[in-house]
């Protein structure tokens, strides 16, 4: 669920150790067998698999020591490539082997192809009908392993002005701000959005504290001209509409 609340107390995390052994020249000396042949793949071809394309990444951290293995611990817990570059650095660096450098390069990646994908579309993503809000969602939210929150801004025409994943969550809980959704509504200039949040170990079905927040923030952002047009709850492969009380 996601709750409309005051700030929440966030305990501050040690600073991650960092080795003072080498510099980054000579740790590019000191490649592995398994390194090299990942970059003589790249470089001879351009095509490397997902997992090979994360654990390369990760020998650009002088202070992974592993990359293979830290890679393979990012596999388990996030289960593909998209929701590692979707995690929060919170939940990247709860993995093992994993620090604020890694997990830095790992967000800074992951918010370039962000706006490279903003940027290269040829075409405004309308959503018109409940079956494209749907698969919208499942495409964003249906592989994240924490919940999160979706908000999704859009204009008179049902065209996506923006979307952003806010929230700093649980496993099972997000709280939001309703300033904060509503300054992101004003920036993106959007009438409307939609917000979803998911369940990753259970059923799309929206609790009543679900409903009653969903409600409490349509009341909330009616007075700015602000239609909160759904509240969705997003499963592993389908959804439900809290304000339709039926599956999209």
């Amino acid at each position: 669920m996601w709750l409309i609340g005051e700030p929440v107390f966030q305990p501050k995390r040690n600073k991650a150790k960092h080795s003072t052994e080498g510099l980054p020249g000579i740790v590019m000396e000191n490649k592995t067998d398994r390194e090299a042949e990942i970059k003589e793949k790249l470089l001879r071809s351009g095509k490397l698999k997902d997992w090979d394309l994360l654990e390369l990444l990760l020998t650009y951290v002088c202070s992974v020591s592993s990359p293979h293995e830290v890679a393979e611990e990012l596999k388990r817990t996030f289960r593909s490539v998209r929701a590692i570059f979707l995690a929060s650095s919170v939940e990247l660096l709860q993995v093992k082997g994993m620090d604020r450098d890694a997990a830095t390069l790992i967000r800074l990646v992951g918010e370039i192809l962000e706006r490279f994908s903003e940027t290269t579309a040829q075409n405004p993503r309308i959503l018109v009908n409940s079956k494209e809000v749907e698969q919208f969602l499942l495409s964003r939210l249906s592989t994240m392993k924490d919940e999160k929150v979706l908000l999704v801004f859009l204009d008179d025409q049902g065209i996506i002005l923006g979307q952003e994943i806010l929230g700093a969550g649980t496993v099972d809980q997000v709280v939001l701000f309703p300033r904060q959704i509503m300054e992101r509504a004003l920036h993106y200039n959007a009438t409307s959005l939609i917000i979803a949040h998911n369940h990753p170990h259970g059923p799309p079905l929206p609790s009543v504290r679900d409903r009653e927040e969903a409600e409490r923030l349509r009341e909330i952002l009616h007075p700015f001209e602000i239609t909160l047009t759904d509240s969705v709850v997003v499963g592993k492969n389908k959804c439900f509409s809290i304000f339709r009380n039926a599956p999209l």
